[in-house]
């Protein structure tokens, strides 16, 4: 027989001598952190945080805009899966740029005029490039 095979029987056997109480075998006990949960207003305070458009906060995460718009109007809530990965970009939000998920190729930020006459910097708008490769850089 193969080795492949050779060494799922033995699993299988030891599985089975375990549960018969034959073979004690090496147990890790985890825990794992309560499901967070998101609604509008943190997920739409997340993105602000983050400084980037519902367009590619969309992007990031994986879904389409309409998916970033309802969550941030409550028409939905992010799912568990979300949640967690809302989470995660919350805790470290410096994990977008330094595992190149976002790349920002211009650090200049833009003033624009309010209407009091008076300027306030506003970043550069976000935009995704168009590459072959399946993770695409999100330029801002």
């Amino acid at each position: 027989m193969s080795k492949t095979f050779d060494s799922i029987m033995r699993g299988l056997v030891e599985v089975k001598a375990h549960r018969e109480g034959k073979l004690k075998l090496k147990t890790t006990t985890i825990d794992i952190a309560p499901l967070p949960r998101y609604d509008a207003k943190k997920v739409k305070a997340l993105r602000l945080e983050l400084g980037l458009s519902q367009s590619v906060f969309a992007d990031v995460l994986g879904v389409s805009k309409k998916t970033v718009e309802a969550w941030e109007s409550g028409r939905n809530l992010p799912s568990g899966a979300a949640c967690r990965l809302l989470e995660v970009i919350r805790n470290d939000k410096a994990l977008l740029k330094r595992d190149k998920i976002v790349v920002y190729n211009s650090p200049t930020t833009r003033v624009r005029p309010t209407k009091s006459g008076t300027t306030t910097p506003r970043a550069p708008k976000a935009r995704v490039s168009k590459s072959r490769s399946p993770k695409a850089a999100l330029v801002r």
